[in-house]
């Protein structure tokens, strides 16, 4: 009986990790300032795939999250952006995680629309916000990052991965 009981309550732990899946379509940042780099892992919390390092004195890493599981988002491919010799290398490609606290992004695009809901049609938390705030990333939803800036907790498709310039 109690390992029926263990069994159902495994099943359901990891069905509801399952059910908590959200497929989304966003590019960020590595945000984490770890020397060895940000790791991408092949599970959430699983086995180190890859360190991604940025060598560049003028560049960053951007990724992109295919979907999110609690803290933890699944990636597909990271880009390290060379600034000084102007070109972009793919420095991953396959399927990975990255936990919450190693991903950001530096801004938003100036005067970008910040929504109560992932969806355009949703009312706006700010219709025209500062691009230089400081913005957490908390999850993602579609092609919407669920963020933090000062009006608020909110929803955006425009985000700033340019870690040289703002974006406008």
């Amino acid at each position: 009986m109690l390992g029926r009981i263990l069994l159902l309550l495994l099943l359901s732990t990891s069905g509801a990790v399952a059910a908590g899946r959200e497929a989304c379509n966003v590019a960020v940042d590595i945000t984490d300032p770890d020397p060895n780099g940000a790791n991408v892992r092949a599970e959430p919390g699983g086995t180190v795939l890859k360190a991604l390092k940025n060598p560049t004195s003028n560049g960053w890493i951007v990724v992109h999250l295919t979907a999110q599981q609690g803290d933890w988002f699944e990636i597909d491919r990271a880009v390290l952006i060379d600034v000084d010799q102007d070109k972009e290398t793919v420095i991953f490609q396959g399927r990975g995680f990255m936990h919450r606290a190693v991903v950001g992004v530096g801004g938003l695009q100036n005067g970008a629309v910040i929504y109560r809901d992932p969806v355009a049609t949703s009312a706006k938390l700010d219709a025209h916000a500062s691009g230089d705030q400081t913005v957490e990333l908390l999850g993602c939803s579609g092609p919407f990052a669920k963020i933090r800036v000062k009006a608020g907790i909110g929803w955006t498709r425009q985000l700033c991965t340019n870690m040289v310039t703002t974006c406008s």
